[in-house]
């Protein structure tokens, strides 16, 4: 439990899939004031006792930052010594674990779940789960905007931060995986709703995270289970899919979720998330300046080939910003110590670990407690 010990925290009471909890150091930890980063003044990487040394963005330490880029889940019941969360079951419960959280932390937590309405709810929360993506997307986006408005005042009122939304894949319309989640079919169509929902977010003071890049709407597959296969061109992808991420973006979304795909168009070698090329097709084709996180790590898409330490440490040194791990304890920590060890060899440069917790220290303060 070093990193829960020793950083920041980002409370997550549910991944990207079914809502199950999670919890877990973010890298907006320290949601503002961050800058300096000594790190970048020498040219040569500092030694590895230099690196512990170094303060990074806000002044926070080489441990501190790694636990700021990492969303860790856990379960069981909040304890002296380890936060355990199996979670609350309650909306009281859960505002005073998230409470609890905040009480003991040296940084501002961020606190997060996955409520997209419909299928994907959080019945625990007692937040009215309403209409998912398929039945409000033919409504307009005016009953987009209300209803996510309404639940997430629901979440804010409970001391969440962030929702892992709105879902900006492009259904095809063939593939069941996403045709509950997705607004629709019409790239244009599900731009406006997309809009409307992080506007709805916006306005109660929530983050919004647009997944799943670079578009789940085709998969094959879930990706909870094993890596989806997305058979479309890159154009198809660039024309269709991407419409609703560009909307995002121009809305301020904070967040951009990578999902796990095999999109053998985009790159034929690696999973989308663990593509350095497709993480670069974010930064440079669609010219999202803000934070990329990864979907759960934990997820079959991944294993066996990509264990979570690993792929986590591949995903930040592609260019993301955070990942997710949002199980097991100890996998969160081996996945700590990689990162760690990652940084200390040089693999994972100290001045881009800076760079991504200043990204998230960017976000400022205005949603937080």
């Amino acid at each position: 439990m070093r990193r829960l010990l020793h950083l920041g925290v980002a409370l997550s009471l549910a991944s990207c899939g079914p809502p199950a909890a999670a919890v877990g150091p973010s890298t907006t930890a320290h949601p503002t004031a961050h800058r300096v980063s000594p790190a970048t003044a020498s040219p040569q990487p500092p030694t590895s006792g230099d690196q512990e040394a170094v303060l990074g963005p806000g002044g926070m330490t080489l441990r501190q930052e790694i636990g700021a880029v990492m969303m860790v889940g856990f379960r069981g019941p909040l304890t002296p010594v380890i936060p355990i969360n199996q979670n609350a079951q309650d909306p009281a419960a859960m505002r005073e674990l998230i409470q609890s959280v905040r009480g003991v932390m040296a940084h501002p937590v961020l606190a997060a779940t996955n409520l997209e309405g419909g299928t994907v709810c959080f019945q625990e929360s007692r937040v009215p789960c309403m209409a998912g993506a398929r039945q409000v997307g033919p409504q307009g986006p005016a009953a987009v905007l209300s209803e996510m408005t309404s639940m997430s005042q629901g979440l804010k009122a409970l001391g969440f931060d962030i929702n892992f939304a709105p879902v900006a894949d492009v259904w095809d319309g063939v593939h069941p995986f996403m045709g509950d989640r997705s607004y629709g079919q019409n790239p244009q169509t599900v731009a406006q709703d997309v809009t409307a929902a992080i506007a709805g977010m916006h306005a109660a003071g929530i983050y919004a995270a647009a997944k799943h890049f670079p578009g789940e709407g085709a998969a094959d597959a879930a990706s909870q289970l094993k890596l989806p296969l997305v058979s479309e061109s890159a154009q198809t992808m660039r024309t269709r899919d991407w419409i609703p991420f560009q909307a995002a973006i121009a809305a301020h979304v904070e967040f951009v979720m990578v999902g796990h795909l095999n999109a053998p168009a985009l790159d034929a070698s690696a999973p989308t998330s663990m593509s350095a090329s497709v993480l670069q097709m974010l930064r440079t084709e669609l010219g999202y300046p803000g934070v990329i996180i990864s979907d759960d790590l934990q997820m079959g898409a991944l294993a066996p080939q990509f264990p979570p330490p690993s792929a986590a440490v591949r995903f930040l040194v592609n260019g993301g910003d955070m990942v997710i791990l949002s199980h097991d304890i100890a996998v969160a920590d081996a996945t700590y110590d990689a990162i760690h060890t990652a940084v200390l060899s040089g693999i994972y440069p100290r001045v881009q670990l800076d760079a991504s917790v200043q990204k998230l220290l960017s976000l400022g303060l205005r949603y937080m407690p």
